[in-house]
């Protein structure tokens, strides 16, 4: 249905009277694009947005990272009373993280979510996370390559 000088007149009056543009299409059999496409067109005065801004968001220019503290990782010495004066508070954290190359198997025993979850903890093997048995678990050569070197093999 196209937009005639009566629906143009109708689109002013709702307007007008402050109608929902959803609501004024549903009244002129248009939809609510189409409505807001029309008042654009003709030059009805623009409203304000409905979507409520709770919150006022931050300039992003203005915006700074978090500081982060400074983590003392090395233990801390026990400290001199010398004074009645308050100490600085030095925290000194553990590494949870274990990056020495003494960690054992890491294969998992279980389900995490029962009691006796564990992880095998054996010698690994080269380089790799498990031991030996499990590395023969985990690592499946391809049949392709299983079968050249099966001929490599037999050349030999």
């Amino acid at each position: 249905m196209p937009w005639d000088d009566n629906n143009v007149a109708k689109l002013r009056d709702l307007w007008d009277q402050g109608l929902p543009t959803a609501q004024i299409g549903k009244l002129l059999g248009f939809t609510k694009n189409a409505v807001v496409g029309k008042a654009h067109r003709i030059g009805l005065e623009r409203r304000p947005s409905p979507i409520r801004r709770t919150a006022i968001k931050p300039d992003r220019k203005k915006a700074r990272s978090p500081v982060m503290p400074k983590l003392n990782f090395e233990k801390a010495s026990e400290p001199e009373i010398t004074s009645r004066e308050p100490t600085t508070f030095q925290p000194v954290v553990k590494n949870l993280f274990n990056t020495s190359p003494k960690r054992g198997c890491e294969w998992p025993e279980g389900h995490p979510d029962e009691v006796g979850f564990h992880f095998c903890g054996k010698d690994r093997f080269e380089d790799k996370p498990y031991c030996l048995d499990h590395c023969a678990v985990a690592y499946v050569v391809p049949e392709k390559e299983e079968n050249e070197k099966t001929e490599i093999n037999n050349r030999i």
